[in-house]
């Protein structure tokens, strides 16, 4: 797994590419851990994330957690078919904000009203 991050109109895009399993895991919290201090609206971009494991969406779900509680604004693009059956199964899908393209996404964490219809 590899992460790299690059800033796009005011949001900070983390892209997550490889595999998010129980292997990964070291390697996400503390590159994850530095990006909460780095920004207060982030997206994923899911694009090149080959597979998603139950342990890799359980730290996706509990970097969300801390990173709201910051007061941080995040949201997923361009999630790829087996991470995306992995949202659907567990129905994570109804907790973030999901959408197909970085460009909406950064639309969506850089509006004030937090609800944003696609």
């Amino acid at each position: 797994m590899q992460i790299t991050d690059k800033e796009i109109s005011g949001a900070l895009v983390v892209e997550v590419a490889g595999r998010l399993t129980a292997a990964t895991e070291g390697l996400f919290k503390s590159e994850m851990s530095s990006l909460l201090t780095k920004a207060d609206k982030l997206v994923f971009d899911c694009s090149q994330m080959e597979y998603l494991d139950s342990t890799g969406l359980g730290l996706i779900v509990r970097f969300y957690k801390d990173f709201k509680a910051r007061g941080g604004k995040l949201a997923l693009a361009n999630l790829q078919p087996k991470p995306k059956l992995v949202f659907e199964i567990t129905r994570a899908n109804k907790i973030f904000d999901i959408y197909d393209t970085i460009e909406k996404a950064v639309e969506f964490v850089n509006s004030s009203s937090g609800v944003e219809e696609e």
